[in-house]
């Protein structure tokens, strides 16, 4: 049996662990915090700081088929490069895309020098979309309908257009030379700006030649999403982040039935090659829903990174449901089925099943 090693125990982690349980191999887990937010799906956890204990990591990696990082604090990640030389088994990892995509002003340049379609930055008129410069965060990412809320934004944030329609994302794995692009999901946003829920649809052509073409010319060594809106006047780029991503890898492979931690994991070791669009096989909804005053609300991903416990807490053919320990429980519905019909119908027992846990 194969052993990762994840060293970050939250969102990326569980997206990681979830996969890797779907392909038998084993996780171990490095979070310096004694009870991690994903600590029931790893097989062992180990708690300490790799930058005061670099000499425990490097053991590690000798009992390890390779080290994923699943978290984006810079200097964690600062430090794995440093040592990284040091380590006895492959770290899944490209920093320099990750440079690039660390910092939107950044990967705007990159668009641009593409010639990639993206929104216009700092449009002459309202309405406005704001969003943070750096990482993956939505953290105060909103809409501005006039020109004076202008004046109360902090420069660092990246000014656009807003752009309507619906947000895609696509993974792409490459080893430097050969890419792979798995299937294209849409992400619904809630009010936050946030993803609450994940659906399949089929992988538009021009998207997949985008993908494609910046994870080339980055020579992608590793995995890497890119998010898009499908605007009325085409695809409009507007981030990428080359790390593994949450949520969408889920969907992907109940799908279409591609686990993209085993794609990764096969790039470094040499079988990686071009592939076709994948078609969407299976309906599958994934979604986060709130207990509040007695009732169900969507909620995006990061209610979950406040919790202290994140487990499994239902599973039966075609629907998995876990269970988040947060300021209010938060329930995360994975449902997938040959058809729609039957899919909602998982939803519905899902449903049901929370609503008699809410009352205990």
């Amino acid at each position: 049996m194969k052993t990762i090693c994840l060293i970050g125990g939250k969102l990326q982690g569980f997206e990681v662990a979830y996969l890797a349980r779907k392909s038998g191999i084993q996780v171990h887990l490095i979070d310096r915090k004694n009870k991690p937010l994903i600590r029931n799906m790893a097989d062992e956890h180990f708690c300490f700081d790799i930058t005061e204990r670099p000499e425990r990591l490097i053991e590690l990696s000798c009992h390890s088929d390779a080290i994923i990082p699943t978290n984006e604090n810079l200097d964690t990640l600062l430090f794995l490069k440093k040592i990284e030389p040091e380590l006895h088994c492959p770290l899944l990892f490209d920093f320099t895309a990750y440079h690039t995509s660390m910092d939107k002003k950044r990967s705007r340049k990159y668009f641009k020098s593409n010639d990639i379609p993206i929104p216009s930055e700092k449009p002459q008129s309202p309405p406005y979309f704001v969003k943070p410069p750096c990482m993956s965060s939505s953290k105060g990412a909103r809409i501005i309908d006039n020109e004076s809320e202008l004046a109360n934004i902090d420069e660092s944030m990246v000014i656009e257009e807003y752009v309507p329609g619906p947000v895609v994302s696509l993974e792409v794995v490459g080893d430097g030379n050969n890419f792979m692009i798995g299937q294209q999901t849409q992400v619904h946003i809630d009010q936050e700006y946030d993803c609450h829920r994940v659906t399949p649809m089929e992988t538009d052509a021009n998207f997949r030649e985008i993908a494609h073409l910046l994870a080339s010319n980055l020579c992608l060594k590793g995995i890497m999403d890119v998010e898009a809106i499908l605007s009325p006047e085409g695809i409009r780029v507007i981030e990428i982040d080359a790390r593994f991503p949450s949520q969408t890898p889920t969907v992907v492979y109940h799908s279409s039935g591609v686990n993209l931690l085993e794609w990764l994991m096969g790039s470094f070791a040499g079988k990686t090659r071009e592939n076709k669009p994948l078609p969407v096989g299976k309906q599958c909804n994934y979604e986060h829903l709130m207990a509040s005053d007695g009732k169900l609300i969507p909620v995006g991903e990061h209610v979950l990174s406040g919790g202290d416990d994140y487990r499994l807490f239902h599973e039966s053919n075609g629907l998995e449901i876990f269970k988040c320990r947060c300021e209010r429980p938060t329930y995360t519905l994975i449902c997938s089925a040959t058809t729609r019909q039957e899919m909602c119908g998982k939803r519905k027992k899902a449903i049901q099943l929370i609503k008699s846990d809410m009352k205990q």
